[in-house]
Order: C-alpha cells, then sequence, then structure tokens
C-alpha cells in the first residue's frame, strides 16, 4: 500500500510540475511555422522597377527602388527597408510582415518618409499573394489590393491598384522585382 501510494503521490507531482512548466516550455520552444517560413522569398536584396500614379486619374511615370529584407530574431517578422526614386523624390520606408495563426492571414504595416502609413491584411494562394486595406487618399477613404506573382525563385510582378467610388479598380503601380545577387 506504501508503495502505491509512493507511487500516486509521485505521478501527481510529476503532472502537477508539467502543467506548471508546460505552457512556458511551448512559447520557448516553438518554432516559426511554415506559412511564416514562406515570407523567407522576400528577405535579402531587391531592385524593383515599374510605373505609378500620384493619384488615380494621373499618368504614369517611372520609378525605381531598391529593398533589403532580413527577419527580425526569433524568424517571426519580416522587416523590409526601401527606397523608392519615383515622382515624388526619393521615398524611404520601411514595412513588417507576420503571418496571423489565429485568423490565417498575413499582415503587413508599412511606414514611410511621406508621413504614410498602410495596414492590409492578405493571403498566399499557389504564387500570388493578394493584400488587401483600407487606405486614405487626399482624404477620401478607398479600398486598396495589392498582388504579388512568384515567376521564378529570384523575380516577382506586382500590381497595385483603388477601388473607384463606382467600382472597379484603377492601377496605380505595376512593375517587376529582381532579386540582387549576393
Amino acid at each position: 500500500m506504501r508503495n502505491v501510494l509512493a507511487a500516486v503521490s509521485v505521478g501527481l507531482l510529476a503532472s502537477v510540475f508539467a502543467v506548471a512548466q508546460g505552457p512556458q516550455q511551448a512559447q520557448t520552444a516553438s518554432a516559426p511555422s511554415p506559412q511564416q517560413q514562406m515570407m523567407n522569398y522576400f528577405t535579402g536584396d531587391w531592385k524593383l522597377s515599374g510605373t505609378t500614379k500620384i493619384s488615380p486619374s494621373t499618368p504614369a511615370v517611372p520609378f525605381t527602388s531598391t529593398e533589403h529584407g532580413e527577419w527580425v530574431p526569433g524568424g517571426y517578422f519580416l522587416e523590409i527597408h526601401s527606397v523608392m526614386k519615383g515622382p515624388l523624390g526619393d521615398v524611404h520606408g520601411v514595412r513588417m510582415m507576420e503571418y496571423n495563426a489565429a485568423d490565417h492571414v498575413y499582415t503587413y504595416n508599412a511606414y514611410n518618409s511621406l508621413g504614410e502609413h498602410q495596414v492590409a491584411t492578405g493571403k498566399a494562394d499557389g504564387y500570388t499573394w493578394t493584400w488587401d486595406a483600407e487606405e486614405k487618399m487626399n482624404g477620401i477613404t478607398t479600398k486598396g489590393r495589392y498582388m504579388v506573382t512568384l515567376t521564378s525563385p529570384s523575380s516577382y510582378t506586382f500590381k497595385s491598384e483603388v477601388q473607384k467610388p463606382a467600382g472597379g479598380w484603377v492601377t496605380v503601380m505595376e512593375g517587376t522585382a529582381t532579386r540582387s545577387p549576393q
């Protein structure tokens, strides 16, 4: 009887210890998910070129941009710094990407030297990533979407559109991106 009581006591003690330690160990032992690891495509140095519009009603003009993406330590967030040379001069930007497992979406927060801030949510479907956002342009809130199509391990195409008040979409930026050699 004494041996059974000792075994039950040890078992209960081990269970209590495991429950108390379990969540902490799970947090420190977790690793980035496959969805988070998909963002690795955007790491490194990239050169972008294409056309952009200052507003949906102006003509498109050429632009170039450089981007550098790297993981924040831990591998959960991707930070991308950019410099775009175009009709508004040099526009510096930074954006953070992450996979929100609770909502099953990618999120992105972008900030630039013009004082703009954009928040978008997106999904990856095969080789195409689509981001949706509400944007404020000239004091009017409109919907926007940004699509990236992976064309090879070292290039992709992109297009940014805004929704017209009466419906339909207007392209405000499009082009190609190429990974810079290391």
